[in-house]
């Protein structure tokens, strides 16, 4: 290149900045090509107002690493006060049972250098302000998340029940929602002591068995609250299955009032009416239903070496249709998820047979559970969903997950809520905390530490394996 060309080349370089490649190979060169920003940030990831539970319910503060309550399950038994004139009644002795929930720890370093808190970026937002922007977003998501599902979809022999046996005690995510509502089926500390026998022991986790959400299950899911005390009134679901069941307008006739023209189709279903009062309908990204793995992170763990599959019959029927289904399966630990491992078929599967999929540890490294996928029957190992999960056995080279159709691949959970009954015990609010510098950058610490306290769990309800479409 002649000194001429060289010269000219830099003052391009000069005028518009350097595009990787030679002024020359550009249309008009590169000097003509100005860069145009735009100074305001296009999301197109979850926002500050998709977070609902936490606007919900109320936050406390704690000053300990493990919060207690004191849980009221009776005034005494219920009959007996009557007596035949001159006998004095029986003696009564009302329960009380106290409750320690754990406090959860969130944190993550966000790392800035030195010379990108000096360039004048486009929004004029310095990279650590919008650093530590993003870092509280970050953990409100994970608390919001956590405070749904933390710890669920554990399976204990093919059903989701949220036995502590069979859920990881070594993973540090909060006990979620999902968690204690499941577990107050068995746990009589838990329960009210006093009409059991007149049905307040009932189940509060219905099945919409791989349905879509429809009038009737919400009927039943204030019903099962009211059988509990409760007066649950905002179900909050998965966006698809909002749609699904607003769909269920179409064709409706529709009523118009003094005459006023009918410019519109469908509706806006957001409130139910039922026996026990108002039921408001809401979406959550939080509650959508999973695809896929995770993005596998560093220090992820790897995948498993292997897994069988094995039709057999179940002592009661599945649901799951007769045909072949694809099995694939991932590794987990607190840090994140693996890739999957080699999808295998499950032959031909006799209508209403339960599946059991036998996992083979992975060759090394930590993990502390294994997500099972499926597919829809007939179809490929590509189009596998999310089941569910299980614990790897101990002191065995492999785990078997029982496929009892408890979870349609991508299947999700409804939450019936009400404002008490649950509280948010804070030990630390948002923060961040300067890390030592040791180079031209600069670490931070965002942490938030807290947990959830559902005082009143059979107040809530859930509605499992809901399912819908997206046309």
């Amino acid at each position: 290149m002649n000194p001429l060309s060289q010269i000219q080349d830099l003052v391009k370089a000069l005028e518009a900045g350097n595009y990787d490649a030679a002024p020359s190979t550009l249309v008009q060169g590169s000097a003509l090509q100005i860069e145009d920003l735009n100074p305001v940030m296009v999301m197109v990831t979850a926002e500050e107002k998709h977070i609902k539970l936490q606007k919900l319910i109320p936050v406390e503060s704690s000053k300990s690493t493990t919060f207690q309550f004191n849980r009221q399950l009776s005034v005494g038994i219920m009959g007996g006060s009557a007596q035949m004139e001159g006998n004095v009644g029986q003696e009564e002795t009302s329960d009380y049972v106290r409750i320690t929930i754990p406090m959860t720890y969130y944190s993550h370093i966000r790392r800035v250098t030195v010379a990108s808190t000096l360039v004048a970026s486009s929004d004029g937002k310095k990279s650590d302000e919008r650093a530590a922007q993003d870092a509280a977003k970050k953990v409100s998501f994970d608390v919001e998340f956590d405070l749904f599902r933390g710890l669920e979809c554990f399976s204990n022999a093919g059903t989701f029940d949220g036995n502590p046996l069979t859920t990881s005690n070594l993973l540090p995510n909060m006990h979620g929602l999902s968690l204690q509502v499941r577990q107050s089926d068995f746990q009589v500390n838990s329960r009210d002591a006093m009409f059991a026998e007149f049905g307040s022991d009932q189940t509060v986790v219905l099945s919409a068995g791989g349905s879509t959400l429809t009038q009737g299950i919400i009927e039943d899911g204030a019903l099962r609250s009211s059988l509990g005390f409760g007066e649950a009134d905002k179900l909050i679901v998965d966006p698809v299955v909002l749609a699904n069941y607003n769909k269920i307008t179409f064709g409706k006739e529709r009523i118009i009032l003094a005459g006023s023209p009918q410019d519109a189709t469908a509706g806006d279903l957001r409130r139910q009416w039922v026996s026990g009062g108002t039921v408001n309908i809401e979406a959550s990204q939080f509650l959508r239903g999973k695809f896929k793995p995770a993005p596998v992170r560093a220090n992820s763990p790897v995948a498993p070496a292997s897994i069988t599959v094995t039709p057999a019959s179940a002592t009661n029927p599945t649901g799951l249709a007769a045909g072949t289904y694809y099995y694939f399966a991932t590794a987990g630990n607190e840090v994140g998820e693996s890739v999957a491992c080699t999808a295998v078929s499950s032959g031909a599967v006799t209508a209403n047979y339960k599946v059991t999929v036998v996992v083979t540890q992975p060759a090394s490294g930590v993990y502390r559970f294994y997500n099972i996928y499926r597919s829809p029957v007939g179809g490929t190992a590509a189009q596998a969903k999310f089941i569910g999960r299980v614990v790897p056995t101990q002191g065995s080279s492999t785990t078997s997950f029982v496929d009892l159709n408890g979870m349609n691949p991508a299947a999700v959970t409804g939450y019936f809520l009400q404002k008490d009954g649950a509280s948010i015990r804070e030990l630390a609010s948002y923060s961040r905390l300067k890390l030592a510098i040791s180079e031209l950058s600069m670490p931070e610490a965002h942490f938030r530490f807290l947990g959830l306290a559902v005082e009143t769990p059979r107040k809530f309800v859930l509605i499992d394996n809901l399912n819908g479409t997206i046309s």
